[in-house]
């Protein structure tokens, strides 16, 4: 046998898979599927922009503002977050019964934010039970400003125009009750999801004092 079939066999070798295997493809890792379906429902598609906070005046206050404290409120919404278990399991939210909002995403052409500042979201104390949305059932949480959880406000809208908004929340399963622990723990390790809505769209129109 010369150096020619023994190079032949080798590669015809490895292509079967006998006895050289080609590399293995490293295992490609399952996508994480959320126990819950979240949406936004929209209570109220048009907001007005209040005298005074239009503008480029106004965008510029916001963006060169230093002090968190010096900022205006941000915008009001009438929204709610819906959260549809799914699943087989369990779902909790408020882990240890500390009240937690939805983090928004808000996009347009007049879209401001405090560029000089850190965004830091709030949190309640801990004085609400630990809901569980039990499966087929679905829980609201409303939010009334641009800024739900608190803490430095991120989002101005300072233009006329359309804009969309989306949440993004986390939720749980197999937390242990809360504030009842004499309750039946769920059985396996805690597992935290994050779930972000589609957007939704709104209007905001110029303020009109014409009456």
């Amino acid at each position: 046998m010369n150096i020619n079939h023994v190079i032949l066999i080798f590669i015809s070798l490895s292509l079967t898979g006998s006895p050289f295997p080609l590399l293995a493809e490293k295992p490609t890792k399952k996508a994480v599927v959320s126990p819950v379906e979240a949406r936004l429902i929209v209570k109220q598609s048009k907001y007005v922009l209040p005298k005074g906070r239009y503008g480029n005046v106004f965008r510029k206050q916001i963006e060169e503002e230093t002090d968190s404290d010096k900022l205006p409120a941000a915008p009001k919404v009438n929204l709610v977050l819906e959260l549809k278990n799914i699943s087989q399991k369990d779902v909790m939210i408020f882990p240890r019964g500390s009240i937690i909002y939805p983090d928004l995403t808000v996009k347009g052409k007049g879209v401001v934010q405090p560029e000089n500042l850190r965004s830091i979201s709030g949190e309640s104390s801990g004085s609400s039970i630990q809901p569980t949305i039990a499966p087929g059932k679905s829980y609201r949480l409303s939010i009334s400003s641009l800024n739900p959880n608190g803490g430095t406000a991120w989002y101005y809208w300072c233009e006329p125009g359309e804009y969309t908004i989306t949440a993004t929340y986390t939720v749980y399963t197999g937390l242990p009750p809360f504030p009842f622990p004499e309750k039946t723990k769920p059985k396996g390790k805690p597992q935290k999801y994050t779930v972000t809505t589609p957007p939704i769209k709104v209007k905001v129109v110029l303020y009109d004092n014409r009456g």
